[in-house]
């Protein structure tokens, strides 16, 4: 159930302080501030000491050998195009790459992530109208590698905002980091 607040223009203006421009919504703003409170509330807090943080209090990571991003969402940048989720930044990955491409084989040649021409909805994968095929559906480390080589392979910079869950299994359960790569 989605409940509509309206928040008024001091607090959006304290809001959009802890904002990473063109990827942090209001609610996303709002989601972090509860995620440090509930971190701080839990006792936890000594983990998020121990990360060396930049900006927005998130963890600069080495996007060729990042850490596991199982139980993360993410947010950013693909070549100057936003996306919101791993699976958005994989299917905008993928239409960059076709486009220079130029057919299905030879994206096929140069992507590692499994994808089939046409329409198809079985076995994970969705299809991409844009440039007609499907795309199967990744964890956040696959992800993450499958974007980065098309990010080299078109020469486009790739910017992500990583938040790991609050999850035992998660590698810095209520922690987060930034992964960027800049040809």
């Amino acid at each position: 159930m989605a409940i509509q607040l309206e928040i008024p223009e001091t607090l959006y203006k304290r809001l959009q302080k802890h904002a990473v421009p063109f990827v942090d919504t209001p609610l996303s703003v709002i989601e972090k501030w509860a995620d440090h409170f509930e971190t701080a509330q839990n006792g936890n807090a000594a983990l998020t000491a121990e990360l060396p943080t930049v900006e927005y209090g998130a963890k600069k990571l080495d996007p060729l050998h990042p850490p596991d991003l199982f139980h993360t969402r993410a947010r950013g940048t693909f070549g100057g195009t936003a996306f919101s989720n791993w699976n958005d930044l994989l299917r905008i990955a993928h239409v960059a790459a076709f486009k220079k491409a130029g057919s299905f084989d030879a994206l096929r040649n140069i992507t590692h992530a499994q994808i089939r021409n046409g329409s198809h909805s079985d076995s994970g994968f969705k299809f991409v109208p844009e440039i007609g095929i499907s795309l199967q559906g990744v964890d956040a480390n696959h992800a993450w590698q499958y974007a980065l080589r098309l990010a080299k392979f078109l020469g486009f910079a790739v910017s992500a905002v990583i938040e790991w869950r609050h999850n035992p299994k998660a590698a810095h359960p209520g922690s987060a980091g930034i992964l960027e790569f800049v040809p």
